[in-house]
């Protein structure tokens, strides 16, 4: 009873409900969560249903997942594409073993290859058939706004410099190389970055295509050449 009470003041106190019930039902998967991983969020789930869309269910795919975070996004795809293998990096070690974990629990461990790995610096010399992420995306000003909870969760899984951008940059830069000819990017964006984000895919060689959230927000965009 005193550990209920004490839960209660948790929350009460802007304590995310994630942490504190150590799991989260994501896409068709449940996922464990502990503090020091970002909380998936609903919205996420488009990503993983835009790269599904892509992903054939009779052929053998290679992704790679860039901040894999809780592990959500590629446990679930693994959970829907049985023939595909992912590659999942993170600079958090703490990411890593939750990761494995809950690739574990969902019995998708054996086809995902995960590193820790500063964006591509760690990332083995292949070609992948897409590269997905919910990369950071807030800006240090618009951080200053957000809820109380969402400052209890890792400040580095959710600030991407002044405008918010910097790792669109840097995964479509670096990453381009990494992708096979027909291969695509995948990202979650926030709901006022679609024409920056666009005008970096576009830079890059890639038409942009967005999807919106359940609000009306883009919320997605898949960078194909």
């Amino acid at each position: 009873m005193r550990e209920f009470f004490f839960l209660i003041e948790k929350r009460a106190d802007r304590y995310p409900l994630g942490y504190i019930l150590g799991e989260k039902e994501f896409f068709n998967v449940r996922l464990k969560i502990e503090e020091g991983v970002l909380i998936a969020r609903p919205e996420t789930e488009i990503l993983v249903e835009e790269c599904l869309k892509r992903i054939p269910e009779d052929k053998k795919i290679t992704g790679l997942e860039i901040g894999v975070g809780s592990g959500a996004i590629s446990v679930a795809l693994l959970k829907n594409r049985p023939l595909l293998v992912m590659y999942g990096i993170d600079i958090s070690e703490k990411a890593l073993q939750i990761t494995a974990l809950n690739a574990k629990i969902n019995r998708v461990f054996d086809r995902l290859v995960l590193l820790r790995s500063n964006l591509f610096e760690n990332v083995p010399q292949k070609r992948f058939d897409f590269i997905v992420s919910n990369p950071p995306y807030v800006s240090e000003e618009e951080y200053e706004h957000v809820e109380e909870e969402v400052k209890r969760e890792p400040r580095e899984a959710l600030i991407a410099g002044k405008e918010g951008i910097e790792f669109y940059e840097k995964i479509i830069g670096d990453g381009k190389s990494f992708l096979k000819e027909d291969g695509f990017f995948a990202f979650e964006i926030g709901y006022n970055q679609r024409k920056k984000v666009k005008k970096i895919l576009e830079s890059e060689g890639f038409r942009a295509i967005t999807e919106k959230d359940l609000q009306g927000f883009d919320r997605v965009i898949i960078g194909e050449r």
